[in-house]
């Protein structure tokens, strides 16, 4: 089966500074990777150059010559136009599925304005299913991060000589936390833009899971009265830019929801690479391991307290749920999985 995928292949645009970017490496590679799948991309990185309207018509032909069974969206932002999208499912009859990263707050002033002309539209917010439904919207369809097994795996035979770590941005609520936890004598290595551990290498990350005893995932979001945060009132993303937008209505709504809990990829790349994970508890997480046997939650500072005392004491069930939790990844939990329920969602099973 052909698929024809399109998205940002480096990340935010930028080929010079930044690498691949997560959805060309997680989604793009998986589809490589499937038996039976022929994949043809189309990134959208050349839409700088070529401009928005010699781009639509790029797509399109592209679509009418590769004649693929699907097309596969990452959406971003606006690279490709509804109409454009609206030509291919009905002049060609092509399906179209478009996967919506950020539909907790996006929603609002984007996903539900291209939902109408694609075949699926794939979102990771349980929440934002009873949205599209409440707007009339019936092709959606729930789905969920996953571990890209090319990138996220164990690192064998390493000691485990770090009690607790974390690797990702420095955030003043994951400052705060960190403190708590260090004023009752837990320390946090962290990693990352802004610790003091610096930004680490792919590689570096993964011998990190490997010599954690516990590794710490963290839910936090920002307050609405951020300036970044209330700055997209008036502002949204187009391609590579941020450029003003007078959707007041939309902006407000999706402003409103900015701070709902989600889930991450990072819970999914933490237990395959075969790491103990004590992580924030979000709405709907316990759907994809179970708690306390296949990863362990925490509430409150007083129970993440609680609960990395008792796991740090007690090795054994750490490394059971740590097992049990990468077998349920590997099972369940990856991309191939998630392409494979949204081929039988679509009907091309």
């Amino acid at each position: 089966m052909k698929v024809l995928y399109g998205g940002v292949q480096k990340e935010r645009y930028d080929p010079k500074r930044r690498g691949m970017s997560f959805e060309y490496q997680s989604f793009f590679r998986a589809l490589q990777g499937m038996e039976g799948i022929e994949v043809v991309e189309f990134p959208f990185d050349p839409i700088l150059e070529m401009g928005r309207e010699h781009f639509q018509a790029a797509f399109f032909k592209a679509v009418q010559q590769e004649k693929p069974a699907l097309v596969f969206l990452f959406m971003h932002t606006d690279e490709l136009l509804p109409e454009t999208l609206r030509r291919v499912r009905d002049e060609l009859h092509i399906p179209i599925v478009g996967w919506f990263a950020d539909d907790y707050w996006r929603f609002w002033n984007y996903s539900r304005h291209y939902a109408p002309v694609l075949s699926l539209a794939v979102t990771t917010s349980l929440q934002a299913v009873g949205w599209y439904k409440s707007s009339g919207l019936e092709n959606v369809f729930h789905s969920q991060w996953a571990c890209n097994t090319r990138d996220f795996y164990p690192i064998e035979n390493l000691p485990q000589d770090i009690d607790v770590s974390f690797v990702g941005q420095y955030k003043p609520p994951r400052a705060r936390l960190f403190k708590i936890l260090a004023e009752v004598g837990i320390e946090v290595r962290a990693f990352g833009v802004g610790w003091p551990g610096g930004r680490v290498s792919h590689e570096e990350l993964l011998r990190i899971f490997a010599h954690s005893k516990i590794n710490l995932n963290i839910a936090d979001r920002p307050a609405l009265t951020h300036p970044k945060v209330l700055a997209r009132l008036f502002l949204k993303k187009s391609l590579n830019e941020v450029v003003p937008d007078f959707h007041f209505r939309d902006n407000f709504k999706s402003w409103m929801h900015f701070k709902i809990p989600h889930i991450h990829a990072r819970p999914f790349e933490l237990a395959g690479s075969r790491a103990f994970t004590l992580s924030s508890y979000v709405e709907g997480i316990e759907k994809y391991y179970e708690p306390d046997k296949e990863m362990v939650f925490f509430k409150t500072p007083p129970e993440c307290i609680e609960k990395i005392k008792y796991f740090l004491g007690h090795s054994e069930e750490r490394m059971r749920i740590r097992e049990a939790g990468y077998a349920r990844t590997l099972q369940e939990h990856t991309y191939e999985a998630r392409f494979r329920e949204i081929f039988k969602k679509i009907g091309l099973g």
